[in-house]
């Protein structure tokens, strides 16, 4: 690929076929790209660095108190690609920020070297492409599809956002975690997006490291904002050693807003294709302490199978603490599930009545009374005075204490660069698989395992974190007739997993019912998510083991008329319906009805999806038109709790579900529906 260079007196310079890329000579960070006739989309600030480094502590981060120094460059070329590396000088490190431009993508990477005489402990990297706006600051989007992010935001509010700050809910309408974004690629895509669909140009970045998530951030300025990624890479970097991170993509496009995606999806190949069956199927996720353990569970079997379920998942059988997924003896069972043959018999009458039974496997940490603590204490993740990682490690970086890594108190975290503890979880988990017929399992991981701090060369300590995607992707190869479900649900978990329960759209939901989103703004969220991955991965939810903790509103929505509103909300936007333990029994009259067509109608499960699909409507109503072959259904929902009436343009046939009262009268040209208070309809296109 042919390039020009050139050194001006605050940049260097570097022309390729569609980038003109700059980086300052003070600080080294990219402060200038554009595509050839297109404006230049970064550096409309002041200078900052575009890498920083923590040391010695999750909070001392360098830049806060010495500046980032450009050093030198180097490029080199072959017939497909230029890499520039940038080499920055950050307080006693040296850092060769490397960028690979070829064609449309860059793909940034970084080594740190530590060039003082003394070891150091590094607590996380920060990738930063700072100050970017795309067109004028009036017509600019921002966007990140998958996260807590309000869709379709102007730059001016995305330009308050403080790093040190949580985000207002005019951002972001409801928090996980304390972050309105998702570490990626474990739980969220990690895409950040600013457009102006008007030029049309798209500025996109996100992170997709191996090794470790990162949770993305934005730093506001003036009517700019700087797109960050915090990398939870954690470990002990010798005198004369060398650490990479990344990569990091970042990528310039003429293409519009949502049309953009097409080149995430192309630079992101999901290696796991979603199971065929998922997209038809009816889930139940069942704790048997609940039911009276394995028998009263199997008693409910044929109400479960008329309801439509067909795939059970179950929690542990195995005892655990305080918490279901903290791990108290794996080789026994509990006796409040009952006892092996127990199990047994259910598994087999499941299998009679046309059920999956999938297991829950844990691999978050241990309980407090465990006998693996006193039987293998070297199993257990220690800080680096030697003790063990319990809870929330207080030197634990911002994307591994994002909910559903953060173990409650007293909870232990194993070591996953143990290979004798993963030789013992992987066997455990084969032989249930083979002992109990299972056929699939639900994967309960954390996003980021605990720092290791106990000093292991050449591992880090946040080695683990891959180790365990590699247990599990282990486990897949020697038993690839089992289905992987995942409650992760970002582009890593798509490594092993053919399905995942889809927590960021749980959040927005819940969201929708407390009117903190609207249906308009929910359609665009859910338009958005369809880009990144095919809509077939991801499972709905209203409660499940851990809302009480993430989101407890939804387990007091529990057999409401707005919990009905939301059901229909869930099917008719094409997530897979999970019910979690006796939700059924609150919700008898809806919610059969609803999965009763789900069943019947394959256009609301393979249909195509036409979001706000009657025009203009009141601002409580979601209106959701499904359309497969010559069949079509349109889902009108009522959010609000009062009655309304608005005019359909598009001619509507019979409510096929028929349990709300309507009223239907022609005006002109349209017909004037009258739908109830949280009422819900399908009607024939």
């Amino acid at each position: 690929m042919s390039y020009e260079l050139s050194e001006q007196l605050d940049q260097i310079v570097l022309h390729t076929g569609n980038y003109t890329l700059g980086w300052s000579t003070d600080s080294g960070a990219l402060v200038h790209l554009q595509r050839h006739g297109s404006p230049n989309v970064l550096g409309h600030g002041p200078a900052i660095a575009g890498v920083d480094v923590a040391l010695s502590g999750p909070a001392n981060w360098i830049t806060a108190k010495t500046f980032a120094r450009y050093l030198w460059h180097r490029v080199s070329a072959d017939e497909n690609q230029v890499v520039m590396t940038v080499f920055v000088g950050l307080g006693p490190l040296k850092i060769f920020d490397h960028y690979r431009i070829a064609c449309d993508a860059i793909t940034r990477w970084i080594e740190i070297e530590n060039v003082s005489g003394d070891d150091l402990r590094l607590y996380g990297v920060r990738l930063i492409v700072p100050h970017a706006r795309v067109g004028t600051s009036a017509r600019c989007r921002f966007e990140a599809p998958g996260n807590s992010v309000r869709p379709r935001l102007p730059l001016e509010i995305a330009a308050t956002q403080d790093r040190n700050v949580l985000p207002r809910r005019f951002f972001a309408p409801g928090l996980r975690g304390g972050s309105a974004f998702e570490p990626a690629p474990t739980q969220g895509a990690g895409v950040m997006a600013l457009y102006d669909n008007e030029l049309p140009l798209t500025l996109l970045c996100w992170y997709a490291g191996d090794d470790e998530a990162a949770l993305p951030y934005v730093q506001g300025h003036c009517d700019t904002v700087s797109l960050a990624y915090e990398v939870a890479v954690t470990g002990w970097l010798r005198s004369d050693q060398r650490l990479a991170a990344g990569p990091q993509h970042i990528v310039l496009t003429t293409q519009p807003w949502p049309a953009a995606l097409a080149i995430y999806r192309a630079l992101t190949p999901l290696p796991q294709p979603p199971a065929a069956w998922l997209r038809d199927a009816v889930l139940y996720v069942a704790d048997l302490r609940q039911h009276g353990g394995a028998d009263g569970l199997c008693t409910r079997l044929p109400e479960l199978a008329t309801l439509g379920v067909d795939t059970l998942c179950l929690l542990p059988w195995h005892p655990v603490g305080e918490r279901p997924h903290l791990i108290g003896d794996l080789e026994r069972i509990d006796p409040a599930c009952g006892d092996e043959s127990e199990l047994h018999h259910l598994i087999a009458t499941a299998h009679h009545h046309g059920m999956r039974v999938l297991l829950d496997v844990a691999m978050q940490g241990c309980a407090p009374d465990s006998r693996y603590l006193s039987e293998h204490p070297e199993w257990f993740a220690r800080d680096d005075a030697g003790a063990f990682a319990i809870g929330i490690p207080p030197d634990a970086p911002a994307a591994a204490r994002h909910p559903g890594v953060a173990l409650p108190p007293g909870g232990y975290h194993f070591d996953w660069t143990r290979s004798d503890w993963r030789l013992y979880w992987q066997q455990w988990v084969i032989e249930h698989i083979d002992r109990f017929a299972l056929d699939g399992l639900r994967i309960v991981s954390p996003y980021n395992a605990a720092p290791a701090w106990i000093r292991r060369p050449p591992l880090r300590a946040s080695a683990g974190t891959a180790l365990m995607a590699q247990a599990v992707n282990e486990i897949a190869a020697l038993r690839p007739h089992v289905a992987i479900l995942c409650t992760l649900s970002g582009p890593r978990s798509a490594q092993f997993a053919s399905g995942w329960f889809d927590y960021p759209s749980h959040h927005m939901l819940i969201h929708l019912a407390m009117r903190r989103i609207t249906p308009a703004e929910w359609c665009a969220y859910q338009a958005d998510y369809a880009e990144l991955y095919p809509a077939t991965y991801r499972i709905g939810f209203l409660e499940m083991h851990d809302t009480a903790d993430c989101n407890p509103l939804a387990d007091g929505l529990r057999g409401s008329r707005l919990a009905q509103a939301l059901w229909a909300v869930m099917l008719l936007s094409g997530l897979t319906p999970a019910i979690w333990n006796g939700q059924e029994t609150a919700d008898r009259d809806l919610l059969p009805r609803l999965l009763a067509l789900w069943r019947r109608e394959p256009a609301l499960r393979h249909g195509a999806i036409e979001w706000q699909a009657l025009g203009a409507i009141p601002a409580d109503v979601l209106a959701i038109r499904r359309t497969l072959g010559e069949r079509s259904l349109v889902g009108v929902v009522n959010l609000g709790a009062l009655p309304c009436r608005f005019i359909a343009t598009q001619r509507l046939g019979a409510d096929v579900l028929g349990l709300f009262p309507i009223s239907r009268e022609r005006r002109g040209m349209g017909e004037e529906l009258r739908l109830s208070a949280f009422g819900v309809y399908c009607f024939e296109g």
